[in-house]
Parts: structure tokens; sequence; C-alpha cells
């Protein structure tokens, strides 16, 4: 069987809510499946709850953007798997973020509102459903009142980097991070790390070794964007830093059509026995 240890629901900025997710799931006939939704963990006690009695195992988790010098349009994001959502280091830590993160869309509204679009930051915390706001609520807002065609087209002219709605990001760093994602039980895993964009392998190892240093537990080698020899890569890089593995689609449903739960573009499979590899690496380093 397969598993998917990455997707977000409309506690962030997924489109199925997280029963509809654990449903997805069972559709999909996953033995277990991970809630790491952006900054938040509210999605995971209710999936947790909709899995129960099911064949399903759910595992409680949470997706952090990370500060850290890049070229370009690279970015690194972290998972945290396995971690208490109840922990009130964690809690604390993303209710942080949080704050941030509405200072950030009342900011992108204000400057939407000034190029003659009538959005209210109402309006977009009711569209969040009490969730954490990101980009693409504000695009889908954008869309329902027709100011673009499509979420694409609001990101690529107005909330990409450079364009007339955008606002950084307030961002955790590694360390951070990652004693946030500790405190709490969890593992530390470095999400698509396509996402580097490195010049050649050699860069990615070199991050690695670095963040290896900083608490990094694993990487994500099986991921939708990620071609074979991406994957190869990291699982070679892994076991010889020693870091465990994970995998999964990024799945958001509509938001992201082409992901699909489970299966990514089609041709993603994750490994069940990741789970107990997971949870031994866990127990080995960790004693939990």
């Amino acid at each position: 069987m397969a598993v998917d240890l990455h997707s977000h629901t409309t506690f962030s900025d997924g489109t199925l809510s997280p029963e509809e997710l654990v449903a997805e799931a069972l559709r999909q006939k996953l033995s277990a499946l991970a809630v790491t939704d952006h900054d938040e963990t509210g999605g995971c006690l209710p999936a947790m709850k909709a899995a129960r009695d099911t064949s399903l195992r759910l595992i409680p988790g949470v997706e952090l953007s990370i500060d850290y010098p890049l070229p370009g349009k690279a970015h690194m994001h972290v998972l945290g798997l396995f971690i208490d959502p109840e922990n009130e280091c964690i809690r604390s830590g993303l209710a942080e973020l949080s704050r941030a993160r509405e200072e950030r869309a009342e900011r992108i509204i204000r400057q939407l509102n000034d190029k003659g679009m009538a959005l209210s930051i109402d309006e977009l915390k009711e569209l969040a459903g009490g969730g954490s706001i990101g980009r693409p609520h504000i695009a889908t807002l954008m869309h329902r009142h027709k100011y673009v065609s499509s979420v694409w087209e609001a990101f690529d002219k107005y909330l990409a980097k450079g364009k007339a709605g955008y606002v950084s990001k307030k961002k955790l760093t590694f360390k951070e991070a990652a004693a946030m994602i500790h405190e709490a039980g969890g593992l530390v895993i470095l999400a698509h790390p396509v996402s580097l964009n490195q010049k050649n392998y050699n860069g990615y190892t070199r991050i690695f070794r670095e963040l290896r240093g900083q608490g990094l537990d694993g990487l994500e080698a099986y991921y939708s964007n990620h071609v074979w020899n991406m994957t190869r890569f990291l699982l070679e890089a892994a076991h010889k830093l020693e870091l465990c593995v994970s995998g999964g689609s990024d799945f958001h449903g509509t938001v992201k059509p082409d992901i699909q739960l489970g299966r990514g573009r089609g041709n993603l499979y994750v490994p069940d026995a990741l789970i107990e590899d997971l949870l031994r690496y866990r127990k080995e380093k960790y004693g939990h």
C-alpha cells in the first residue's frame, strides 16, 4: 500500500476539509496520511477524529516556511511529522505566525484596494474559515470578484514577488523551526528539496550537511515534482548522512488540480514501509 505524508486542508490553503481529506485518502486506499497545513495544526484533531475506527493511520503534522538565503524564486520549507498538535510550544509559536499572516494579508488587501479592487479583510477571513490565511485565499477572493480570470492570473499579475500586491512573509530560521517541532515530539523533514533550486547535487548536499547540524532529521525524497534522478539522489544522500526518508504529494485540492492525493501527478508512490522507518528513527534518536 501507499502513504501520503504531505497534504493540506481548508485550515491553510487546501480546498478539502479535514474530514473530506480523510475520506479522499480512504478512497485512494492509502494506509497512512499526514496533515501538514502551513503554520497551522487546527486540522489535525478533526482529521484524527475522522480517521478513527478506519483503516487509515492519521499522522499530525505541520509545514513551516524557513528564512534561508537561496537564489531567485528558490525557497525552503520544513515538515514536522508526528507532532503533538496540542503542545504549548508549537501552539504559541504558530499563534505568533498566524498574527503575522493576518497583518500581511491586511497589507496585501490595502495594496490591492489602492489598485481599485474592492476587497475586504473581513471577507477574506470568512473565506479562510478561521484557518491560516494565505495568498491562495486572496487569489480566490480576487477571482470571485472577477478582478482576474483565474487564481494563477492573480499570482502572475499581482501576488508574486515584485508585483503590486506582494508583501514578504514572516519566516522562522531553521533552528527556530526545528526546536519547535522537536519540542512537540516531531521529526524535522526538509520538504520538497528540489525547491532549493541548486545548480548541482553538491549544492544540495552542502545544505543538507549544514541543516543536519541544526536539527534536520530527514528528507522528503518522494515528491510530486521530483524526477526519478532527484529521488534517487535524495535516497542516497539520506543514507550517507544518516537521515530518515519521507514522501508526499503536497495535495491542496482544486488549488493544485494536477496533484492527486497519494499519486501526485499520477506516478508518485510512497511506500508504507516508510512509516515504521520514521518511527524507528524517532525512537532511536529521541527515545519516543
